[in-house]
C-alpha cells in the first residue's frame, strides 16, 4: 500500500514543529519526518527528535536550494524505516505547492499518497505583516489551519476570516487551532475532494437579469496551451466575466477577465483546473465549452520525442535529439561542470538563438511543471542534456531532454518538451 505523505506548510513562527510535536505523541503508528531547518543549530530535529525516524535537509528550503535532497531523503525512509506515515515539515520561507509538484512527479510517486496540504497561519502574523509568501501560502492550502488562537486578538482573529473569505477557490476545510491542537480532519481529504483524476464536468447556474452562469471543472494533469486559452478567452464576445485557475505549458496561472481586461498572473492552487464564466444570456455556451476542452494540450504525434521552440510571437520550432546535437555549444560530457550528473548536451543559448529576440525564457515539462521566467542571456548559461553515451537519455534520468541550471536548483527541469522565448 502507498505511504501517506504530509506536507505542512505555513510562515516563520507559524508553530509547525509544535502542531508535529503534539501529532506525533497521539499517532500510535511508524511516523516518519523530514525536516528541513536554517542554520546550524538544527532545532526541529532536536524538538522531534521522539520520531521514529527523522531526516534532515539542511541548506536553504526544500522547494529552492535544496530539492535535490528531497526525494533521496524519502526513498531512503520508505526502504530504511519502512514507516506507516510521512510527514514533511519545509522552512517557513518554502512554497507547499512546489514540494508536492516535487513529489507527484517523482520516481517514488507509486510508493506515496499525498495527503491534502495543511498550511498554518498565525492570524497576528497576518494582520501586522502581510507578505506574497504568506499569500502564496495561504493560497496553497487544501486544509487551512489558524494556529495560535489560543493567544490570538479578536481582532486579528476577525482579520484572519476576512483574509479567508477573498480566496477562490476556498480551503476545503478551515481549522482553528489552540495551543498546537489539531484533529485528526486535518489529514485526510474530505469525501469527494483530492487529487483524484476525475472526469471533466459543467455545473450550471439560471440565468438571470440577461446573465447565465456556468462553471467548468478539469482532472489535475490536464495541461492547457497558454496561447490557446488566452485567446478564446479574450475573442469570446459574449463572455461579461471569467475567471480560472489552470495548468498550462507556461505553468499554474490565474486568468482573469472583467471589464473587457485580461490580468494573468501565478497560482499556487493544484487541486485542479477550473473557472467560473457569466456569460450573456443567449451566449452560445456550449461552442465555448468545446472550445475550452479543444485548449487541452494532446500527445506530441511526432515520431521520436523532439523538443519545441516557442518564440516571443508563438512561432514554434521542433529539434529531434539529432538535430540538437548538431547545434553549436555542444558539451561532450557535462560531468566536470555539473557533478553527480552524466550525459552530452548543449549550452542553451545555441538554441535560443535560433528563436530571435525576447526578454525572458520559461522552460516546460511535459506534464506541465516549469522553471521560473528567467532572464534571456542567464538562461542561456544553462545546459539542454539530450544524450547519453550517443544514445537517447532515458526517462529515469530526466529525458528525453532534461535542462541543467547550475548555481540555480529552480532551474532544473527533467522531461523537458518545450522552451517559450517571452517579449522583454
Amino acid at each position: 500500500m502507498p505511504v501517506p505523505v504530509h506536507v505542512i506548510g505555513g510562515f516563520l513562527g507559524s508553530g509547525k514543529t509544535t502542531l508535529l510535536q503534539k501529532e506525533l505523541a497521539r499517532r500510535q503508528e511508524r511516523c516518519a519526518v523530514v525536516v528541513n531547518d536554517f542554520g546550524e543549530a538544527k532545532i526541529d530535529r532536536q524538538l522531534l527528535g521522539a520520531a521514529v525516524g527523522i531526516q534532515d535537509i539542511p541548506g536553504g528550503c526544500l522547494c529552492c536550494t535544496a530539492p535535490e535532497g528531497l526525494v533521496p531523503a524519502i526513498t531512503a525512509i520508505l526502504a530504511e524505516l519502512r514507516p506507516d506515515r510521512i510527514f514533511i515539515e519545509p522552512s517557513g520561507l518554502a512554497r507547499p505547492q512546489d514540494i508536492g509538484d516535487m513529489l507527484r512527479r517523482s520516481a517514488i510517486k507509486a510508493q506515496i499518497t499525498l495527503g491534502p496540504v495543511v498550511v498554518l497561519v498565525d492570524p497576528e502574523r497576518l494582520q501586522a505583516a502581510p507578505n506574497p509568501l504568506l499569500q502564496e501560502q495561504l493560497e496553497a492550502a487544501d486544509i487551512l489551519v489558524a494556529s495560535r488562537c489560543d493567544i490570538a486578538s479578536p481582532t486579528a482573529l476577525a482579520h484572519f476570516e476576512r483574509s479567508v473569505s477573498t480566496l477562490w477557490p476556498p480551503p476545503l476545510k478551515l481549522l482553528w487551532s489552540a495551543h498546537g491542537e489539531v484533529g485528526a480532519e486535518a489529514w485526510e481529504w474530505p469525501e469527494g475532494a483530492g487529487l483524484r483524476l476525475q472526469a471533466a464536468r459543467q455545473d450550471r447556474y439560471p440565468s438571470t437579469w440577461g446573465f447565465e452562469g456556468r462553471s467548468f471543472f478539469f482532472p489535475p494533469d490536464k495541461v492547457f496551451s497558454y496561447d490557446r486559452l488566452r485567446r478564446l478567452v479574450e475573442s469570446t464576445a459574449q463572455i461579461e466575466r471569467f475567471k480560472g485557475l489552470f495548468l498550462t505549458d507556461l505553468g499554474h496561472i490565474r486568468l482573469d477577465l472583467a471589464g473587457g481586461k485580461t490580468q494573468i498572473q501565478p497560482s499556487a492552487y493544484r487541486r485542479d483546473s477550473r473557472a467560473d464564466a457569466i456569460f450573456l444570456e443567449g451566449a452560445d455556451i456550449e461552442a465555448f465549452s468545446r472550445a475550452l476542452e479543444g485548449c487541452i494540450r494532446g500527445e506530441d504525434a511526432a515520431e521520436g520525442p523532439v523538443l519545441a521552440l516557442v518564440d516571443a510571437d508563438g512561432n514554434s520550432l521542433s529539434f529531434s535529439r539529432e538535430a540538437l546535437a548538431g547545434l553549436p555549444g555542444q558539451i561532450e560530457d557535462v560531468a566536470p561542470l555539473v557533478p553527480g550528473r552524466e550525459g552530452s548536451g548543449l549550452r542553451l543559448r545555441g538554441l535560443l538563438a535560433l528563436g530571435g529576440e525576447g526578454g525572458r525564457v520559461i522552460i516546460a515539462a511535459g506534464d506541465g511543471m516549469t522553471s521560473e521566467a528567467v532572464p534571456l542571456q542567464e538562461a542561456g548559461e544553462a545546459i539542454l542534456l539530450h544524450s547519453l553515451s550517443g544514445g537517447p537519455l532515458p526517462e529515469k534520468q530526466g529525458g528525453p531532454f532534461r535542462l541543467l541550471a547550475a548555481g540555480s536548483p529552480c532551474g532544473n527541469v527533467k522531461g523537458v518538451v518545450r522552451i517559450r522565448i517571452l517579449p522583454g
